[in-house]
């Protein structure tokens, strides 16, 4: 029918406008307060344009970040201002009854995800990556990424290519397919090392199942292999910190990926396999923390306490995101699936807040 069509179009629009009004404005005073941070990090290179540039790249990533309260504000919002002039009422009158209404904000939301969730998936990993590398060579000349993603790092006299770079669950740097140059005055290789994996302590670089060849006489070349070596370094473990993506930015295909490499080379996999889980269900998380706070903007009419409403789905929904994150937390410090601990307080929330409607 024309009605329900138009009304379903309306009510969209009514959430959307809300949703991207209070997305322009978090990103802004999120980005006002990167903007102060960078700026007490200006050195070497990294100049004001140079800071405005790492901004902007990555500004998906905190658009990402945002998101969740963007939707749940900005849809209370939208709805708040239909139930102000008396138009949820009107809707209801002409046969548009709830559960449409809820279907139209549902909708609007979910398609807003997934556009998010595109961006995130085949734009984010890419600039930050670049960001971080291109801000820590400006400010270091230390750190170059390579065209497929390989990390480039000089450490004193070593020149150091680096295939797979994670972080552990005590939040440590881990290495794998480690490609060590030493050069002579003449820029020749005097000596190459190759390790399957390796850890870095803020001191020295512990490599584990290391291959070399000395090119250092140039009428013998030595091969030889060792299970471990201890190299010393002259990087920080803030250094690392900026150049190495966290999980949490990584797309879908990176973090399988990293954790098959993580499971082949015997190491700990519960912080990627979480940021998985919790990507796969962002979209059912932001759904969930919508779905328990549309009750209080469906109460009231003009004259009644509509901001107390306000205040308490908005409320509402932020504890939502505050026990999702506590219960991966203790998904990490408990044994069983990471999978069921991101997916039971979605499912939780979602049967209260489906309750909570019923109940209008």
């Amino acid at each position: 029918m024309v009605i329900p069509g138009i009304l379903v179009r309306h009510v969209g629009r009514a959430v959307l406008l809300g949703i991207a009004l209070v997305a322009v404005l978090l990103l802004g005073l999120y980005t006002i307060i990167e903007l102060i941070r960078e700026s007490r990090a200006l050195t070497g290179d990294y100049g004001p344009l140079q800071m405005v540039i790492y901004i902007a790249q990555t500004s998906p990533r905190r658009l990402y970040d945002i998101f969740p309260f963007a939707a749940l504000i900005g849809t209370m919002l939208g709805l708040g201002g239909l139930a102000a002039a008396n138009e949820l009422v009107a809707m209801r009158a002409a046969g548009f009854d709830r559960r449409q209404i809820l279907v139209s904000v549902m909708g609007a939301v979910l398609l807003c995800v997934i556009a998010l969730m595109t961006v995130s998936e085949f734009l984010v990993p890419g600039l930050e990556a670049r960001a971080g590398a291109e801000r820590d060579q400006a400010r270091t000349g230390q750190v170059h990424l390579g065209r497929y993603g390989a990390l480039w790092i000089r450490d004193g006299a070593h020149m150091l290519r680096i295939g797979h770079s994670a972080w552990s669950r005590d939040d440590q740097p881990e290495f794998g397919d480690l490609l060590i140059y030493r050069v002579d005055q003449q820029m020749r290789p005097e000596h190459i090392l190759r390790a399957e994996t390796a850890t870095h302590d803020g001191q020295a670089w512990l490599m584990r199942q290391v291959s070399y060849r000395n090119l250092e006489s140039p009428d013998e070349v030595r091969i030889g292999v060792e299970h471990e070596r201890r190299m010393d370094s002259t990087l920080s473990h803030d250094l690392f910190s900026s150049v190495i993506s966290r999980p949490r930015v990584l797309s879908v295909g990176d973090l399988a990926e990293m954790i098959e490499f993580l499971e082949v080379n015997g190491l700990d996999t519960a912080t990627y396999e979480q940021a998985l889980w919790n990507r796969v269900f962002f979209p059912l998380n932001v759904l969930a923390m919508i779905l328990v706070s549309l009750p209080f903007a469906f109460r009231g009419g003009r004259h009644s306490s509509r901001g107390i409403n306000l205040f308490f789905g908005v409320s509402l929904g932020l504890a939502f995101f505050v026990i999702s994150r506590l219960s991966q937390g203790m998904g990490m410090l408990m044994p069983g699936p990471l999978w069921l601990s991101a997916l039971m307080p979605s499912l939780a929330i979602g049967m209260l807040g489906i309750l909570m409607l019923r109940r209008l």
